[in-house]
C-alpha cells in the first residue's frame, strides 16, 4: 500500500464526483418530460442532505457533499486494501 497516496486521489475522485454532479444538475434542465424531472428532482433530494429544489444553495451543498463524498470512498478503498500492488 505504499504506492497509494490518499490525499491525491481523493482530490482527483472528488473533481471526479463534483464534474458528475454538476452533470446530474444540468441534465434536470435538458430532461423534457416533467415525470422524469420530478424522478431526478426527488433522486438528487434523496442523495445529497439538504437538496430542497434547483436552486444556487442546493447546488452549492450537492458539489460540498460530492467532494466530501470522494474522501469517504477513498478511504473505504484504502481500508479495503483494495489498491496494493502485486
Amino acid at each position: 500500500m505504499k504506492n497509494f497516496n490518499y490525499w491525491r486521489t481523493s482530490w482527483h475522485l472528488g473533481l471526479f464526483f463534483v464534474l458528475l454532479f454538476i452533470l446530474c444538475f444540468i441534465w434536470y434542465w435538458v430532461i423534457q418530460a416533467e415525470s422524469l424531472r420530478e424522478l431526478h428532482l426527488k433522486l438528487l433530494q434523496s442523495w445529497f442532505i439538504g437538496f430542497n429544489g434547483m436552486s444556487f444553495i442546493s447546488f452549492i451543498l450537492g458539489a460540498i457533499q460530492s467532494f466530501v463524498w470522494a474522501y469517504i470512498v477513498a478511504g473505504l478503498w484504502y481500508l479495503a486494501g483494495c489498491c496494493r500492488k502485486n
